[in-house]
């Protein structure tokens, strides 16, 4: 099997990036949830049911189980999550009640066009995540600029944006009807070049 070029990589990054609801398909049975991925690990965090967490064939169907779903994320699930990823799933899907969390170590992910991308031609690991939070804050320090920065890069307006996370391609806004990708213009490389991409995002959509 020939290695995934970098268009298709590109696409698989973007696919999972921006997988925040799953079906969760453990041996023959099958949950709908929510998901995200850690920052710091590259895991994803997924709620899942008491009985999923002895299932041997464990896969997360994006964004849920169909012909057509455009990603199937084959992984291995761990019970042990910590305070830090707790919070960090509650900022982006806010659960009414907080949902059993498990984190779901990806062995290779099948998209819809056929290619499979493994953890090493594909890490998830942002390296930005200590960076995160004065990030998110320039971002969210003026809502209405950052609408106009989310109506630019999208081409859609959306209501109430919040920016709940940053990686060197996109920002995540949670908006008042769910949660939305942001590409960016240009890769982010670094802290500093983040903030200065940040700077010129939201200058450039001044009122």
């Amino acid at each position: 099997m020939l290695d995934p070029n970098a268009e298709i990589l590109n696409r698989a990054m973007h696919l999972m990036r921006s997988a925040w609801s799953c079906t969760l398909l453990y041996d023959e049975a099958a949950f709908e949830s929510q998901c995200m991925i850690d920052p710091r690990s590259g895991e994803f965090l997924v709620g899942i049911v008491s009985d999923a967490q002895d299932a041997r064939d464990i896969v997360l169907a994006c964004p849920r189980d169909s012909f057509d779903a455009r990603l199937r994320i084959s992984v291995e699930l761990s019970e042990q999550v910590s305070e830090e990823q707790c919070d960090r799933f509650t900022a982006y899907h806010l659960p009414a009640t907080t949902p059993l969390l498990a984190r779901a170590t990806y062995e290779y992910a099948k998209l819809d066009s056929g290619e499979v991308v493994t953890p090493d031609q594909c890490p998830l690991v942002n390296p930005l995540v200590d960076q995160l939070g004065p990030l998110c804050r320039a971002l969210n320090a003026d809502r209405e600029r950052l609408a106009r920065v989310c109506l630019n890069l999208s081409g859609v307006e959306h209501e109430s944006p919040l920016a709940v996370g940053v990686d060197p391609d996109g920002i995540d806004i949670r908006a008042r009807f769910g949660l939305v990708r942001m590409v960016l213009p240009e890769p982010i490389t670094d802290h500093e070049h983040a903030l200065d991409t940040i700077r010129r995002l939201l200058e450039n959509h001044d009122a």
